[in-house]
């Protein structure tokens, strides 16, 4: 599939005669070749779909389809591996109201997310990036996933061989998350200690507040519209109106 990261420069990404330098050498000169970076700083010109202080997303000069766009961080990251967790979490969010404005601004009936992450995988360009690309049933997007079945051993083999790669952050995780229910816990139980006269106080306070809704009640429902949905509307918006 032809897209606008196989036009862009590869930035020793590959190797070729910058073989030699240091990893921190060799990230500043993708960084310094990076059409995307450029992109992201306004340097190199693209048609702007979404844009906020930690991503943007750009129409494909290639597309597989109508409304196919890149998606990226803004700060300079070769793979999916390298981008902050907060960071990579916010992209997914945005990804997930692009589909939902593909959908939207061109009545297509899905979408494809893809991620080439690595050089096997098929990336070209030393930024990782989300495909966003909007689908229609017959089209021509040539995305093929071969199957094969797969042997009950092997398959315990695989299982065992991920659970083990994946087993020093699971416990990390697992640790945190028992942390917090205890912490929880105690809290509740502190919580509970305290005379009832207080808590019944409380109850009166909120019970009288939520019978006379005022004007802070007003402004705070307007504000229940989440993030997700605000981004939506923009980008529907920005495709019948033109890119912001």
């Amino acid at each position: 599939m032809t897209s606008h990261d196989d036009a862009s420069e590869t930035g020793g990404f590959e190797g070729g005669s910058d073989r030699n330098l240091s990893e921190s050498e060799l990230e500043e000169l993708q960084k310094k070749n990076c059409v995307f970076c450029h992109i992201a700083s306004g340097k190199v010109p693209a048609k702007k779909v979404y844009e906020d202080e930690r991503c943007i997303a750009v129409l494909d000069i290639n597309p597989a389809s109508p409304g196919h766009v890149l998606l990226m961080p803004k700060e300079h990251h070769t793979i999916m591996f390298q981008v902050p967790d907060d960071v990579l979490g916010h992209v997914f969010v945005i990804a997930k109201a692009l589909s939902q404005a593909g959908l939207k601004a061109f009545q297509t009936k899905g979408t494809t997310i893809l991620a080439a992450n690595g050089v096997a995988a098929g990336q070209r360009a030393p930024h990782f990036m989300l495909h966003v690309i909007p689908r229609t049933a017959g089209d021509t997007v040539g995305i093929y996933i071969p199957s094969r079945a797969l042997p009950e051993k092997e398959a315990g083999q695989i299982a065992a061989a991920l659970s083990a790669a994946l087993g020093g952050k699971a416990r990390a995780d697992t640790a945190a998350a028992k942390a917090a229910g205890e912490d929880g816990e105690t809290k509740q139980k502190g919580q509970a200690s305290k005379p009832a006269e207080a808590s019944w106080e409380k109850t009166k306070a909120e019970d009288k507040k939520k019978s006379k809704p005022g004007r802070q009640d007003h402004k705070d429902s307007q504000h229940k519209k989440s993030d997700l949905d605000t981004i939506t509307d923009f980008l529907a918006k920005g495709e019948k109106g033109g890119s912001p």
